[in-house]
C-alpha cells in the first residue's frame, strides 16, 4: 500500500474515533438501523449487544480494542448476561455465573435454547 493511502486511511480512522462513528466492519450487524446515524457512546448498549451476539472474530476484536475486556465484563455483569448465551458471555464471565443468572430468570434461558 502506498504511504499516502496509508495516511489517508489513518486519518479517516482517527476521525471516526473522535466523532464516535462505527467502523464499516460493523455495518452488516446493523442492517435494520440507519448505520451512519449510530454514534458512540450514545449507542454503546446496542453496539455491545449486536457485536457479542452476532459478531464475527474481527468484529469482536474491534469491540475488545475499542472498549477493553474490563468494560465488556462490566457491561455483561450489569445486564446479568441478559440476551447472551453462555458461550457468548464465556470469554468474560464464568459460565457458572451465567447459569446462575439464567436459573433466577426463566426468560433468560430462552437465549440459551434458541
Amino acid at each position: 500500500m502506498l504511504p499516502g493511502r496509508r495516511r489517508e486511511i489513518s486519518r479517516m480512522a482517527a476521525a471516526a474515533r473522535w466523532e464516535g462513528r462505527l467502523p464499516e466492519i460493523l455495518r452488516p450487524l446493523f442492517w435494520s438501523y440507519h448505520f451512519d446515524g449510530l454514534r458512540l457512546p450514545a449507542e454503546r448498549d446496542l453496539v455491545m449487544l449486536h457485536v457479542l451476539t452476532c459478531g464475527n472474530v474481527l468484529q469482536v476484536k474491534w469491540l475488545r480494542r475499542r472498549f477493553g475486556d474490563e468494560a465488556i465484563t462490566s457491561w455483561i455483569e450489569s445486564r446479568r448476561g441478559r440476551g447472551l448465551t453462555i458461550a457468548q458471555a464465556g470469554p468474560w464471565v464464568p459460565s457458572s455465573r451465567v447459569r446462575r443468572w439464567q436459573a433466577r430468570n426463566d426468560g433468560d434461558r430462552i437465549w440459551e435454547n434458541r
